[in-house]
């Protein structure tokens, strides 16, 4: 069973490994040329796969907390409409409750 938990850290480690870099150095030019859409997209699969990792007790809380702040530091940074990434971001969240309905025990999801 350890074993097993080390082998699925591993691999989750080494695919961050691949994916991080070109995030983290991630042109702004290119940032910029992403619309919305694509913007809000991105969000979706990245807090998607945190929600997914914390289900699966793969990630801590703090790897949690950590890999979402990228992920809206990111969206944030992408995003060209300034006046919907708020709304953007919580219709993501929302998407990802509906799957995931304890992944935020902290957001309430109205109907």
């Amino acid at each position: 069973y350890n074993c097993l938990n080390e082998m699925k850290r591993l691999l989750f480690l080494l695919l961050a490994s691949f994916t991080l870099p070109n995030a983290v150095n991630a042109n702004e030019k290119v940032l910029s040329e992403m619309s919305d859409i694509e913007t809000n997209k991105i969000l979706l699969g990245q807090v998607l796969s945190v929600c997914y990792a914390v289900d699966r007790n793969h990630i801590t809380m703090k790897q949690k907390i950590d890999m979402l702040g990228f992920a809206l530091n990111l969206h944030e940074r992408a995003h060209g409409n300034k006046q919907t990434i708020e709304e953007d971001m919580m219709n993501s969240i929302g998407k990802v409750l509906d799957i995931f309905p304890d992944c935020f025990p902290e957001v309430k999801k109205t109907k």
